[in-house]
């Protein structure tokens, strides 16, 4: 586990140490992000303790999955973000705790949420405040997963264009794993985007941003910026759809050229295999048994009859 915090202002940001925690909760003057990368969620919720949150709240960090409505718990805000890894493209869940100085997030280890959120100064320079929120910090958030949403939508997008390309080769190694595998991690996407859209549409999250609070505009662009990723994921889902037909559709051609050469070579071998079997017949009295040239008469008929059938064949098209 691994825990960096940083105290927030419109200039910069700044590494604070962790032996500080103390101070840090004491200091409301000031905003800090707490950045928690646990890949266990018990060691992340006996630390986070040291930081005064409530009994409760570290309680319920263990059970994420029952904690997507956020809600007040004490002086505290907290709820859980459903988030889809674009690394190792699984549902998880995103901590979120917002008191009145600080945020703190709880992530997988190795995924760069907060960092790359501390990236994004010029955001809070425009702010309109002299202060940095928590509130403020929480919109910031939800836009640094959207947009790794975003360009993991444009990744899926690629991705599938390029199996479109795959398929059209002739030495084409597509499986069905390919698409099984897709569709399954799309709708794992599209049920974390759908539970993140419900987490942000109901109080107590909402309540959060006050009337007359200027961040009501980022929340909601942040909402219509969801909706907007939910039609394009149902749209690369429908594409992902139509192009499984179409490898249906080839898997089904070529089944139908291998029954094809069956049946070409069934249809050749049956008449040979008529005169075969009328002169294997152990009849006493066979005329042409004695004929000199017979054997090689019946091997001239058995050409013949092949290549007759080849001709018809491919005057009908069965070759192509």
């Amino acid at each position: 586990m691994k825990i960096n915090i940083y105290k927030v202002s419109k200039d910069r940001i700044v590494g604070v140490s962790y032996n500080d925690i103390s101070e840090i909760t004491k200091d409301y003057s000031s905003s800090y992000i707490v950045d928690v990368q646990a890949s266990d969620r018990v060691d992340a919720s006996n630390e986070l303790k040291k930081l005064g949150l409530e009994l409760e709240i570290c309680t319920n960090l263990l059970e994420p999955s029952e904690h997507i409505k956020f809600e007040y718990i004490g002086n505290s805000v907290y709820g859980e973000l459903a988030y889809f890894s674009p690394t190792i493209r699984e549902s998880n869940y995103l901590g979120i705790i917002i008191r009145k100085n600080m945020l703190v997030g709880i992530h997988p280890v190795n995924e760069g949420i907060l960092p790359n959120l501390l990236k994004t100064k010029n955001l809070f320079a425009e702010q309109q405040k002299d202060s940095i929120t928590p509130e403020f910090l929480l919109c910031i958030f939800v836009l640094e997963v959207l947009s790794q949403y975003g360009k993991l939508i444009l990744s899926y997008r690629e991705g599938i264009e390029l199996l479109a390309v795959e398929l059209d080769k002739e030495d084409s190694d597509v499986s069905p794993r390919n698409f099984l595998e897709s569709k399954s991690q799309l709708s794992d996407f599209s049920r974390a985007l759908g539970k993140l859209f419900f987490t942000l549409s109901f109080p107590p999250t909402k309540d959060v941003l006050e009337i007359d609070n200027p961040y009501n505009s980022i929340f909601e662009h942040l909402m219509k910026s969801i909706k907007l990723i939910k039609i394009s994921l149902q749209q690369t889902e429908e594409r992902l759809n139509s192009l499984n037909d179409h490898y249906q559709l080839l898997l089904q051609a070529k089944a139908n050229k291998r029954l094809n050469f069956l049946t070409i070579i069934q249809a050749i071998f049956v008449p040979l295999t008529l005169l075969v079997g009328i002169y294997g017949m152990n009849f006493q009295y066979i005329p042409e048994l004695n004929y000199k040239y017979g054997y090689f008469v019946t091997l001239g008929a058995m050409v013949l009859i092949v290549l007759g059938f080849l001709r018809y064949f491919k005057k009908h098209g069965w070759f192509e």
